[in-house]
């Protein structure tokens, strides 16, 4: 009966060792589950601000002189003058947008199209955002 005890001593420490091991996985698989999901957030803000961006662009085109001549001059990119205070803004909302700027171009028919590009930190490739509008007068 005493060989039987001396074999189990330990045996406790071990398991408590072992629970210890399988609760931390399980945290760290927490923690990683958390920093997935405030990226998927940020992603989504992102989103949510180059739509917001381009329909403000837009609805001042709506409001402003509606005429071919008058959007191409005041909107049309590189450097049309309400271009330039819009692409400023865009700037200032989204992150990597200096070496993506924003686009926006006018047809003869006065079709906009307007294109806003952005880049997360720490992701490789640029994400883009493109809403087309008739600006009818």
């Amino acid at each position: 009966m005493e060989t039987m005890t001396a074999k189990q001593t330990g045996s406790a420490l071990l398991e408590s060792l072992i629970a210890i091991l399988i609760f931390s996985m399980g945290i760290l698989a927490i923690i990683g589950l958390q920093a997935v999901s405030i990226k998927n957030t940020a992603g989504a803000k992102y989103r949510t601000d180059a739509s917001m961006l381009a329909n403000q662009v837009i609805g001042q085109m709506w409001v402003d002189d509606k005429t071919n001549a008058a959007l191409v001059a005041n909107y049309s990119s590189p450097g049309g003058a309400k271009y330039l205070t819009w692409k400023a803004n865009v700037e200032q909302a989204l992150p990597g947008v200096a070496s993506n700027a924003p686009t926006i171009t006018i047809d003869a028919a006065n079709a906009a199209t307007v294109t806003i590009r952005w880049q997360s930190p720490g992701e490789g490739a640029p994400h883009n955002y493109v809403a087309t509008a008739r600006i009818n007068g």
